[in-house]
């Protein structure tokens, strides 16, 4: 056994891959009153999917749930009050949703998120405002660097497109608010379309 030991480097580059039967959803819902957050899982592929979520900053967990083709279903999880928030939703196929935010005050961001998938490709971000105040927001898509910034009234939404063509239909997103740095939220994963594609270009850099 050599005395220096070391993990090897990953190749470069993408290599095609097959296409998967999944297409998963998760969106999170902070409710100030209760000091809770609510996770809505759907799935509208045509496997079963297993998530995963984890605690950030906790011993507790990680809970496992397993949401069958055309089913959802929902948790919640309580924080002491006015307290900060972090869960991470982990899926197959690269999936992954992490929810960050305070509890402290009801000015503190209050967004949720809703991806759309195209039938050829690309996702579409429903973002709305459920804060109490006017919120600047950014995107910023992890694969290019290319940030966009959205500003919405409470009460109101706005929609996010990105065509993905550059990436091979994977995204990672992050949305974060500019008057409330402990607000974020990531959405990644890949968009299958029933066509064969290619692996994570993220993982072959």
């Amino acid at each position: 056994m050599p005395a220096a030991q070391a993990l090897p480097a990953q190749e470069p580059g993408t290599r095609p891959a097959r296409a998967l039967p999944y297409e998963l959803h998760v969106r999170g819902e902070a409710d100030f009153d209760d000091d809770t957050v609510k996770l809505h899982f759907a799935n509208t592929g045509k496997a079963a999917a297993v998530f995963q979520v984890r605690k950030g900053g906790s011993a507790d967990g990680p809970w496992t749930y397993t949401v069958g083709p055309g089913a959802q279903l929902s948790d919640v999880w309580t924080f002491p009050e006015g307290t900060a928030y972090d869960l991470s939703v982990y899926g197959p196929n690269g999936f992954m949703r992490a929810f960050r935010g305070s509890l402290s005050r009801r000015d503190k961001a209050n967004l949720t998120v809703r991806s759309r998938y195209g039938e050829r490709g690309g996702v579409t971000l429903d973002v709305q405002n459920h804060g109490a105040s006017h919120a600047k927001v950014r995107i910023t898509d992890v694969y290019t660097q290319h940030a966009a910034v959205h500003e919405v009234r409470s009460g109101d939404s706005f929609i996010h497109h990105s065509s993905l063509e550059a990436s091979g239909d994977w995204y990672d997103f992050v949305i974060e608010v500019e008057s409330d740095s402990t607000f974020l939220q990531r959405v990644a994963g890949h968009v299958e379309t029933g066509e064969d594609s290619v692996s994570d270009p993220a993982i072959g850099k």
